[in-house]
């Protein structure tokens, strides 16, 4: 048989292995590593606009006239405007 443990008169002895207050700074910290880098990661993504598009404008109106009798026709042209680089 084993001998049983002494008791202090003074309470238990039990102490948690680690402090409340260490547990607690290092959840903290862990929690703002990851709002740091999810914010991070948000705020620097692409830009998912910045692709290169052709610009269509279109032209407001053409009138074409012939002869006498004939027929007029009135409408919009599209038109494709290439992107342009840029010089610095």
């Amino acid at each position: 048989m084993s001998p049983q443990r002494r008791r202090s008169s003074r309470g238990p002895e039990w102490k948690p292995p680690r402090a409340r207050r260490e547990v607690l700074v290092a959840v903290f910290a862990s929690l703002a590593v990851i709002v740091v880098t999810a914010s991070l990661v948000w705020f620097l993504r692409p830009n998912r606009n910045s692709g290169t598009t052709a610009v269509t404008p279109t032209v407001a109106s053409v009138t074409t006239t012939t002869a006498a009798g004939a027929t007029t026709t009135t409408g919009a042209t599209p038109t494709t405007i290439a992107p342009t680089a840029t010089t610095r």
